[in-house]
């Protein structure tokens, strides 16, 4: 009697764990590995620079990182963003930034890693477009450039239209609804285990 209590109780737990979404942070969209020796498109001074990407899933985004180049010595504290359903679309928000320098290369311009946490935009599933605009730079007057790799994303820039895409990671949390299958085995596990215990009390 104990195992097979035992037995249904862990059904019904394997339900529930796969019932409930995920709740901790994961890579929701990737466009590819960066380049560093191809070209970089500016997203300040005006200027902006913005790259399509899908969810399968609805999601939470919480970050993301991007590579950008900057003159020698320079450094990026924030960036406008917005994600929107067009290009250039979504509501512009300040996030601040921190980075990690990679490397040199050879136009020859610095180039840093940069991520930014903290945040909690809720989107359905489906296709939608990130900017970065107004980033701040700490000599001014120099400019910072979105790392381009080619990657499966559509992109454009403000002022050259339709460019190659470039460096970027969206980090969040997958909310999607779980599969009915998921209720089904949670059910047929508490129901299992409510079975075994009437039986227990009947006895």
């Amino acid at each position: 009697m104990k195992r097979a209590v035992l037995s249904a109780l862990f059904l019904g737990l394997l339900g529930a764990a796969a019932a409930v979404p995920a709740s901790a942070d994961s890579t929701l969209y990737t466009n590819g590995a960066p380049n560093y020796t191809n070209d970089a498109w500016t997203i300040n001074d005006g200027f902006s620079t913005t790259d399509s990407f899908t969810l399968s899933v609805n999601s939470t985004v919480t970050g993301f990182t991007f590579d950008v180049w900057l003159n020698s010595g320079d450094t990026l504290s924030s960036v406008d963003w917005s994600i929107g359903g067009t290009p250039y679309g979504g509501t512009p928000a300040t996030a601040t930034t921190s980075s990690t320098f990679i490397e040199t290369n050879g136009f020859p311009l610095d180039v840093y890693a940069v991520t930014v946490t903290g945040l909690n935009d809720s989107l359905a599933a489906g296709s939608y477009y990130l900017t970065f605009q107004n980033a701040v730079v700490s000599i001014p007057l120099d400019g910072a450039y979105w790392e381009e790799n080619d990657g499966p994303s559509l992109a454009q820039n403000s002022e050259a239209g339709a460019i190659g895409s470039e460096t970027f990671t969206i980090q969040g949390i997958s909310t999607a609804t779980p599969e009915p299958s998921s209720f089904l085995l949670l059910g047929s596990g508490l129901a299992g285990l409510a079975a075994m215990l009437r039986r227990k009390i009947r006895a």
